[in-house]
């Protein structure tokens, strides 16, 4: 797609999103950014963002943001246990492909999941209603379109930590693939750019378990991570009672049967993006003071 034309983003707030913002102001692309609440835009903006108001569960409220656009890029997330996965990941991606539709916008780049569709995969809703909006944009004749399906956030490995220890349900001996949100939003940039299409999985160097990632990190940081694998099982009894807890235990039970591993030749080969590793991501991780 030309530099010049202007791309809305969605989910531009999140780390993807915002990743892929810096990643397509910098390659030329004027870049309009949607956002639920303009008290989350101020950073947008800074960047050299345009910021519309529109909320993707709401229909009415996404023409303005779609009119002018020659692309949309959406990074979409409702996260696990919210419990609104199904409005925000299948009908409001449905919302925004519509009016995209509609206001003749030609590219649509959707950030799903590695794995969305496996059949265990169905269990975790967040996963369930990504593989059922990837099927409804396959079907889609007026875009053409890229389906990004990057592997396990580097980020996501800030979440089970407390202090120098990490509580990990699930013994999770299976390997995963490691990517950073920087990389993903990096190779949305250049999905446009290059009019990348079809359907591609995307990791970065280090395929590699839960313990050997966390060690790796360590090592950046000159610090030692304790890893703890309570099992899924004890999360069962307040997962009935808290969906949040509920949608992580059937997530982690997932990785612990089926792993998260891809090959990470397309990143590299397709998008022309060198991915960075756990130990880089780990030295800037603890540079910035977010580990401590």
């Amino acid at each position: 797609m030309e530099r010049g034309s202007r791309v809305l983003v969605a989910g531009a707030t999140g780390r993807v999103g915002s990743a892929a913002v810096r990643h397509l102001l910098g390659a030329g692309y004027e870049v309009r950014a949607l956002v639920r609440r303009a008290e989350k835009a101020a950073k947008l903006r800074e960047l050299g963002a345009e910021v519309v108001i529109g909320d993707v569960t709401k229909p009415d409220t996404l023409g303005p943001a779609v009119e002018g656009c020659r692309g949309v890029f959406s990074a979409l997330a409702a996260g696990p246990g919210r419990g609104d996965a199904q409005s925000v990941e299948y009908r409001g991606n449905v919302n925004l492909l519509r009016a995209a539709e509609a206001a003749g916008v030609r590219r649509f780049v959707y950030s799903s999941a590695l794995m969305a569709d496996h059949p265990l995969a169905r269990e975790v809703a967040e996963f369930r209603e990504k593989a059922h909006f990837e099927g409804e944009l396959a079907e889609a004749r007026n875009v053409s379109h890229a389906i990004l399906r990057p592997a396990m956030f580097m980020e996501t490995l800030l979440m089970p930590l407390q202090g120098p220890v990490a509580f990990v349900p699930g013994r999770q001996r299976l390997p995963v693939s490691w990517i950073s949100a920087e990389d993903i939003g990096r190779a949305a940039a250049r999905a446009f750019e290059r009019d990348i299409e079809g359907r591609h999985e995307l990791a970065g160097p280090d395929r590699c378990t839960w313990d050997e990632a966390y060690a790796r990190i360590g090592e950046a940081g000159r610090r030692r991570i304790t890893v703890l694998h309570p099992p899924v099982a004890a999360m069962s009894l307040p997962g009935r009672f808290v969906p949040q807890v509920g949608d992580l235990a059937r997530m982690f039970a997932f990785f612990d049967a089926a792993g998260y591993a891809t090959d990470p030749a397309s990143l590299r080969e397709v998008f022309g993006v060198e991915a960075i590793s756990l130990r880089e991501w780990g030295e800037k991780v603890f540079r910035s003071g977010t580990l401590g």
